[in-house]
């Protein structure tokens, strides 16, 4: 007979796949690329696209800074139902209805989280990023997504 020994071994794991980490990237993008403090799930999935590499980032900030007025074809940021289920048990965030949209809405505990976030500086590199980008009109991202075509 064959004997067979299961050992536990750590596995290295980015903090980018951290539901954790990505609700502070979330309350980021909401605080600093939305207007009025809430953003669509729309803004939300292409702020995160943006951020998985340098090419991605340099397109969407060329794009908010009107240097270009067309996206390149983009994905959807997978466990963001995770995070934004964590965001709603922890109330870090809202939800909102406007005009047939659901928006997501960063309350006044996400708020107090980002700034201490902040006062410790925390994550600089991935906040600046997402200062950068700035506020991305909900219009100018439908009529840039228009602009595809399927051949």
């Amino acid at each position: 007979m064959i004997d067979i020994n299961f050992q536990k071994k750590p596995i290295s794991v980015s903090i980018k796949h951290n539901a954790y980490y990505k609700l502070i990237i979330l309350l980021a993008i909401i605080n600093y690329c939305a207007r009025g403090k809430k953003a669509s799930l729309l803004l939300i999935h292409l702020v995160f696209w943006s951020l998985r590499n340098s090419d991605n980032r340099k397109i969407l900030f060329d794009f908010s800074k009107n240097y270009r007025n067309t996206l390149v074809p983009w994905t959807f940021e997978t466990g963001i139902d995770q995070v934004l289920s964590l965001g709603y048990i922890y109330q870090f965030l809202e939800k909102e209805i406007v005009t047939d949209t659901l928006e997501i809405k960063i309350s006044s505990e996400g708020q107090k989280l980002l700034n201490n976030i902040e006062t410790e500086k925390l994550f600089e590199d991935d906040l600046n990023r997402i200062k950068q980008i700035g506020q991305l009109p909900k219009s100018k991202i439908i009529r840039a997504n228009n602009n595809w075509t399927l051949v």
